[in-house]
């Protein structure tokens, strides 16, 4: 897939190339207009008829102008090739796992430094799941995103619906594409003062304005008072001291209103401003057509539905922003106010457009960043060809089923894949093995594709079954020297919590995983803990995964019915230790840590 992608790498940078010159050659025509139009109007003015000058400089202004508007979109097309190629460069980094070259947005880590299992799992913060799969643009995408990978909750036929989604997204590269080249290119035209999706958003909820018929109904009765006494003034009719007084009169009234006219201009400015950039997004997903019996047809129809998909209510937006502009005029807007109360109108009719925008937008929003997120998904799925849809519970036979299951941050020439299943019964799984073996990534590798499975996305097996599940870890325990917490007591706390979380009356089971338990602290202490740990959690509404390096805890199979052991192991040659990476039943029959301290030259 990398040499498609450099291909298409390559076809880009020919366009680019292309479209250069071009724009080059019209600048170059532009200016030779400008120069012959300025030349001409000097020399030829009084030489030449009226009517035939004005017609020639008329025609050489529209050439001019058709030659700018040109111009400034090949310029746009450029900029938007740019940003196609930075996206294929991105998927070329995101299936080397280069992680140099994948964008990352920080979604605020410490939120989640007591999630269950985003930190242990690698799901958040820097080289994480979330990294490579988010190719969001907008933040109310990422948060989208994070949540489907960090929500407890779990349903399956949410999950179902979402895989379906994903499914039909991700052969269509060309739609996700543009949509992002789009997001791309409207979000670089955002100016530092302009406002953002979310300050639209909280300025259309604010509470609505009232009280504007009254004082509406007194100006217009006086603007057409003043109009109408000022006609008969003009034609002798009547003193213009009634004129003087109705005038007065309106003015005061005027004044009176000025708060409810304040930042009229600025808010329809800025509504505008967004929403017409924005349009170019909506307008590609508004147009996209797909047949009524897939699933992304009936995501996608709140942008189709004839009377109130974006183009028409975005040209009601662009007609109001353009009356409203009057106020900022500073001519024009204080001519138009003395005579009708312009700006006290159409203040009225924007409290009511709030009301009737804000319900429309933030379903549209709300879908684009769900659709962002489901693209980031379709993104993964499309790059990862050979990882599977999990089914959910369909083997009545087993709780968990995996077939060539791999951990998806792991490159794919440093990859090992395991089978792996887990029975009724038999859910609680001792892991021993020696330093490096893999007992660390197997619990990673388990866990993350029951995220991935959870989320909607494939997970990196050639098929996965499973029940559903709540997840729980207590893998890469931190101390904490803020909180005076040794790495021991912070571990202690985690299994503590966990559990909780395991004696919990839930319906869904809780699946857990334990990495090297209790290392905190010394031998004698460590067995007892694990073993006590070990005999509380067996047979409870859960299934576990613990490692250790304890081999003594080993026996204790023969002590709980529900424990199996499962083992790592490496061999050594000619001084040298390779590692297999596969998981085998039974506990680990040997050990490494002497021959490791022996190959560095340490005293065993």
């Amino acid at each position: 897939m990398n040499k498609l992608f450099e291909h298409h790498i390559a076809r880009i940078d020919r366009k680019i190339e292309l479209y250069t010159k071009l724009s080059s050659r019209i600048s170059g025509a532009r200016l030779t207009i400008f120069m012959l139009t300025l030349l001409f109007a000097f020399l030829a003015s009084g030489h030449l008829h009226d009517l035939v000058y004005s017609v020639i400089l008329i025609g050489a202004v529209i050439a001019f102008l058709n030659l700018m508007g040109r111009h400034k979109k090949i310029e746009q097309f450029i900029e938007k090739l740019g940003f196609l190629k930075q996206i294929k460069e991105e998927q070329i980094a995101r299936l080397e796992l280069n992680w140099d070259g994948i964008p990352f947005r920080d979604i605020n880590r410490d939120k989640y430094l007591n999630h269950p299992y985003a930190q242990d799992l690698n799901i958040i913060g820097k080289r994480s799941l979330f990294q490579l799969m988010d190719t969001s643009i907008y933040e109310g995408s990422s948060n989208v995103l994070s949540g489907l990978l960090l929500n407890q909750s779990r349903e399956v036929e949410s999950i179902k619906k979402r895989q379906q989604l994903i499914q039909e997204l991700a052969p269509l590269q060309l739609f996700r594409d543009k949509l992002r080249v789009e997001a791309l290119f409207t979000k670089s035209k955002t100016g530092r003062y302009e406002w953002s999706m979310e300050q639209m958003l909280d300025w259309l909820r604010l509470p609505k304005k009232t009280g504007f018929i009254l004082p509406l109904v007194i100006m217009i009765i006086l603007s057409v008072s003043n109009i109408t006494l000022g006609i008969l003034a003009m034609i002798g009719k009547l003193s213009s001291v009634y004129v003087v007084i109705s005038f007065v009169s309106y003015l005061t009234a005027l004044k009176f209103t000025g708060d409810k006219v304040k930042g009229l201009f600025d808010a329809a400015f800025q509504m505008e401003k967004l929403l017409g950039s924005f349009s170019n997004i909506l307008s590609h997903v508004e147009r996209f057509k797909a047949s009524d019996d897939k699933e992304i047809s009936q995501f996608l129809k709140v942008y189709q539905e004839e009377k109130i998909k974006p183009s028409v209510v975005l040209k009601k937006v662009r007609r109001f922003s353009v009356a409203a502009s009057v106020q900022k005029n500073q001519v024009l807007g204080p001519l138009i106010n003395l005579v009708i109360p312009w700006d006290l109108y159409f203040s009225m009719r924007l409290e009511n457009l709030k009301e009737e925008l804000e319900p429309k937008i933030t379903k549209w929003l709300d879908k684009f960043y769900e659709l962002e997120a489901l693209n980031s998904m379709a993104n993964f799925a499309f790059l990862n060809g050979d990882y599977s849809f999990p089914t959910f519970n369909k083997d009545a036979d087993a709780l968990f089923k995996a077939e060539e299951l791999g951990h998806p941050l792991i490159p794919e020439n440093q990859k090992v894949a395991n089978d792996f299943e887990i029975h009724s019964g038999k859910d609680l799984f001792l892991i021993t093995g020696s330093n490096m073996a893999g007992k660390s990534t197997f619990l990673r590798t388990v866990g993350i594709n029951l995220v991935l499975a959870y989320s909607g996305a494939p997970a990196n097996a050639r098929s996965l079954n499973t029940g559903l599940y709540r997840i729980f870890t207590s893998i890469n325990v931190n101390d904490s020297l803020g909180d005076g917490l040794s790495h021991f007591y912070a571990e202690v706390k985690r299994l503590r919590e966990l559990l909780d979380e395991l004696n919990k009356d839930e319906d869904q089971p809780l699946f857990f995983f334990v990495d090297e338990i209790y290392k905190g602290t010394n031998n004698k202490e460590r067995y007892a803990g694990s073993a006590a740990f070990l005999r509380e959690v067996a047979g409870k509404n859960g299934i576990g995964m613990v490692s250790t390096h304890d081999l003594e805890l080993a026996d204790l199979e023969s002590e709980i019915e529900a424990l199996s052991n499962w083992h790592f192991v490496e061999s050594i040659a000619d001084g040298k230790m390779s590692f297999e990476f596969k998981l085998k039943s039974g506990p680990c029959p040997s050990t490494n840590a002497l021959e490791i301290m022996r190959m560095e030259g340490l005293p065993v």
